[in-house]
């Protein structure tokens, strides 16, 4: 029986949205999709990337964990003396911002810990005369790790340790994650003007002299392919990897979407996902997981009305109280582990606590 519907626009506002509505007998759900992540999942490597089987794997997650890890190490040994030299004036907010992008990559290092160090002794002298659009773009720079003298034997030896990690990651998934590039230097300073091509001329840090592409020094190197990398630091590819999934048990998926639920409020849902009627949400989560987590997870699921739900880790739930009180809800599947289960052995769980026949 068809259900008889009338859509009324307000405003424009609903132009500026990707928006997918699902009507059932005693159920309305407003979809928003984020269209920045949802261009980087239709691209065709990160596609490609996240359909390697066995992905969320240990033998291949942590490879790849320690790959781009690897990356960002590979311009370590220049941070410290440009950092120092930009460090003047009493510009706290630009130099804290380069002090937490470093912290985040280099935190384990002996690197950072010298580094820390040698910022306490020069805190009082923060960015004084650098003009502020100058701090800003050298604040971006930093934040991706291509800033500072480069140590070109330094870097060949760290590009061979990526080259030896990707072709592990190669041999296991048969994916190639490294394209080649290189970095593009200041001939008399050393200092790094760009990690790729560039029109026109860059500005050196140090001499201050304009670099045309044509007289810049480059040192050809290998990095992760950047969509991917995306993907994985926003940890997408989990989402995208379960949604695959639940494609292969013939459901209907949408991926990093905002749901609306019976209260009005929008809820991200890593996963949603319909099969013959009956609505999934998945939370997906790679790192440790807190019994808020969980709570607010049951709260999402209770708001948006959800048939069933998955709680897909990477690990495991943090105690036995908490997995007790996922055990007792029957509406929740609870896939923990995962970093250490097959991807079959993953389908046929699914198939059974879903009663799906293989």
């Amino acid at each position: 029986m068809e259900m008889p519907i009338s859509i009324i626009e307000l405003d424009s506002s609903t132009k500026q949205e990707n928006i997918t509505l699902i009507l059932g007998k005693n159920i309305l759900l407003k979809i928003i999709e984020d269209l920045e992540k949802q261009t980087l999942l239709k691209n065709k490597t990160v596609k490609e990337f996240v359909s390697i089987r066995n992905l969320c794997h240990d033998d291949i997650r942590l490879l790849i964990e320690e790959l781009i890890k690897e990356e960002a190490f590979l311009f370590a040994p220049g941070l410290t003396r440009t950092f120092l030299s930009f460090a003047k004036g009493e510009n706290l907010n630009l130099f804290f911002t380069l002090e937490n992008s470093l912290k985040r990559y280099f935190a384990d290092s002996k690197l950072y810990k010298t580094l820390e160090k040698e910022i306490s002794q020069t805190v009082k002298r923060k960015f004084e005369r650098m003009p502020r659009d100058e701090l800003q773009t050298i604040c971006s720079s930093f934040m991706h790790g291509f800033v500072g003298k480069v140590d070109e034997k330094w870097v060949k030896t760290e590009n061979k340790k990526l080259l030896s990690i990707g072709d592990k990651i190669n041999e296991k998934t048969g994916f190639e994650i490294l394209v080649p590039s290189s970095i593009l230097l200041c001939p008399k300073c050393k200092v790094i003007l760009s990690t790729e091509e560039f029109t026109g001329a860059k500005k050196c840090y140090i001499c201050n002299k304009n670099i045309t592409r044509e007289n810049a020094k480059r040192i050809y190197v290998y990095k992760v392919n950047e969509q991917v990398k995306r993907v994985w630091e926003k940890n997408l590819w989990f989402e995208a990897y379960m949604a695959r999934l639940l494609r292969k048990l013939d459901c209907k998926t949408w991926t990093s979407v905002h749901v609306m639920g019976a209260s009005g409020i929008l809820h991200e849902v890593d996963v949603l996902a319909i099969r013959n009627g009956t609505i999934l949400i998945c939370e997906c989560k790679t790192g440790k997981v807190s019994r808020n987590d969980v709570f607010n997870f049951c709260t999402k699921i209770s708001d948006l009305k959800s048939h069933i739900a998955i709680l897909a880790l990477i690990g495991e739930l943090p105690e036995p109280e908490t997995r007790e009180f996922v055990r007792k809800n029957p509406a929740i599947i609870r896939l923990e582990n995962m970093g250490k289960r097959e991807e079959a052995d993953i389908l046929n769980e699914l198939r059974r606590r879903l009663s799906i026949k293989a």
